[in-house]
């Protein structure tokens, strides 16, 4: 009787297969400390810090200029951390931009026919839920792709504030109550970038702390296993995207506030520096599951400093695109560099 023997076909395994016990140099440890979305963003904070204190000398870091930069990124914190809801349940709402322009101009219509600010408010906010309903309507119902879907959303939504708004822009005396709220500061920053800190205070400890949380990056991870778990993946993202335009529609309010009323291109394009930022932040387009409301913050910062480089500098602001742009490559090379997502 002849026994077979199990030949072995894999080569026994190495201390190089074992990570954990081959000695980290301090080398080492800095590559991996670097190699992580708060490194990479990190190492772009301190470089954007480097460059703008080497070119502004000692304006950089003045109260003015923190002022000028906390204002540039207050309203756009304040929707890119609504937006990054709906990405950490793995969907994106390309239609925020619009949403803005959408909201800003019927918020000052509304006020202009005679409702007060507050019923002008909220009347918007309902027309942002709807809008959102909408999308997640056609996503979640109907299975259409959130790109596609929130694509044309952009394209109604910027063609519904060009007919609000028409050629030469709305203005109102009535909203200086909004624009004296939206103005105020403590200290070097404004008001509103501290409530978007604020924001992004509670929806870190919701995103990261919380039932609520867990069950969001669970959808945007994997929606069937998370279906198999008992969590509502579908209803999930319906609601992000609500959110995600609640958020645009109070961000046009408080544009229409700040800018005392409403213009036909106000939000153009700026889907695009939001989702730079979350990009840049560690959030992930393809894959939901993915970064933390505090990258988002890290993110804009980035973009913010960039940009006010440019501004303080007169540096032709066409430019800014290209190093935004450049931003943007960079991250997509180092999270391929980390295992992250790839385009199959």
């Amino acid at each position: 009787m002849t026994i077979n023997t199990p030949v072995r076909t894999s080569s026994p395994p190495t201390l190089q297969d074992f990570d954990i016990d081959r000695p980290r140099t301090f080398g080492r440890r800095v590559l991996d400390a670097v190699n992580t979305p708060t490194g990479t963003i990190g190492i772009a904070l301190i470089i954007v810090v480097a460059i703008g204190l080497s070119w502004e000398g000692g304006s950089f870091a003045s109260s003015d200029n923190l002022a000028n930069v906390g204002s540039f990124l207050a309203i756009p914190l304040i929707i890119a951390t609504f937006s990054s809801v709906a990405l950490l349940a793995g969907v994106v709402d390309l239609s925020v931009g619009s949403m803005v322009g959408f909201a800003a101009a019927l918020f000052v219509q509304f006020v202009n026919k005679g409702y007060s600010p507050w019923i002008a408010g909220l009347i918007t906010l309902l027309c942002a839920v709807i809008a959102g309903s909408i999308n997640g309507l056609a996503i979640v119902g109907f299975g259409a792709e959130p790109v596609a879907a929130t694509l044309g959303m952009l394209t109604a939504l910027r063609g519904l504030c060009q007919v609000i708004v028409g050629p030469t822009g709305l203005s109102s005396a009535l909203v200086l109550g909004l624009l004296e709220f939206t103005s105020k500061a403590y200290g070097p920053l404004p008001l509103l970038f501290l409530l978007g800190l604020g924001l992004v205070a509670v929806a870190s400890v919701l995103v990261g702390y919380t039932r609520v949380g867990r069950h969001i990056r669970a959808a945007g991870g994997d929606a069937r296993a998370a279906g198999r778990a008992g969590i509502g993946a579908l209803r999930i993202r319906f609601f992000a995207l609500i959110l995600s335009a609640f958020g645009a529609g109070l961000g046009g309010i408080l544009y229409a506030g700040q800018l005392g009323g409403a213009s036909n291109v106000l939000g153009t394009g700026l889907e695009f520096q939001v989702y730079a930022a979350l990009m840049i932040g560690g959030y992930s387009i393809l894959r939901g599951g993915i970064g933390a409301p505090i990258g988002g913050l890290f993110g804009l910062l980035v973009v913010a400093g960039v940009q006010n480089i440019f501004d303080v500098n007169a540096i032709n602001p066409y430019y800014l695109n290209v190093v935004i742009g450049v931003l943007l490559l960079l991250t997509v090379y180092g999270d391929r560099l980390r295992g992250g997502d790839r385009y199959e």
